[in-house]
This record gives C-alpha cells, structure tokens and sequence, in this order.
C-alpha cells in the first residue's frame, strides 16, 4: 500500500513538471514507449520505434517479456522481474520518426512486449 502512494505520488510531480511543455509527447516516447509493441494483428505488429531511433526495413528485433519474480531480496518493497526472450521480429515498414511495422518471423510477439535491436 505504502509503495502504491509512494509510486503515485511520484506520478503526480511527474505530472506538475511537465505539464505545459512541448516536449512531452517526446519525453513519453523517448523513455517509456520507445521500443514497445503496441498492436499485434495476425503475424504483424506496430512498433514504438521509428527512423529517429535509427530503425530501418530488414531489421531484426528480439522481442522480449518482463515476468515478475519474487524478488531474491526478501526486505526490499521493489518487485523483481526476468528478462526473457519470446521471439523475433523484421521490420517491413518505416511509418514515421516514431513507428514502424514488422512481421513475425518466429515465436510470440504481444501487445506491451518490447523489442531490442539483435
């Protein structure tokens, strides 16, 4: 319970900074969205990654799962997570500086799943 105020507390002066700045559609997708799969349709997905990342067509990303864990260090609040691999993906189309779409080559790909460069 603790931790939720503490995390929303946090949100809210997050929130109290940034409100009214002009970069902060980029700031979200600089350093929260950038690399994320935001839709999954048959064997296609839509990437938060774009040519301003230096994404380009051919390109092979590992998608990959954040599994929560019980964290080793049973006094800290902070959750633990393992970084597992669940498939690959190839870009086919360069949307714009912040999107682009690419086709499943093997294994799993799903919404909020990230991608890494291989």
């Amino acid at each position: 319970m603790e931790r939720k105020l503490i995390l929303s507390i946090m949100a809210v002066i997050f929130l109290a900074a940034t409100a009214g700045h002009a970069s902060l559609e980029s700031a979200g997708h600089k350093y929260i969205m950038r690399g994320q799969i935001l839709e999954v349709t048959g064997d296609m997905v839509y990437l938060c990654i774009g040519s301003s990342e230096g994404a380009q067509v051919g390109q092979e990303y590992a998608v990959v799962k954040f599994i929560k864990v019980p964290n080793p260090n049973s006094k800290s609040p902070w959750p633990y997570f393992n970084r597992e691999e669940a498939g690959v993906v190839k870009i086919t189309e360069i949307v714009d500086e912040h999107m682009a779409r690419a086709k499943i080559v093997s294994g799993v790909a799903k919404e909020n799943y990230m991608v890494e460069l291989k």
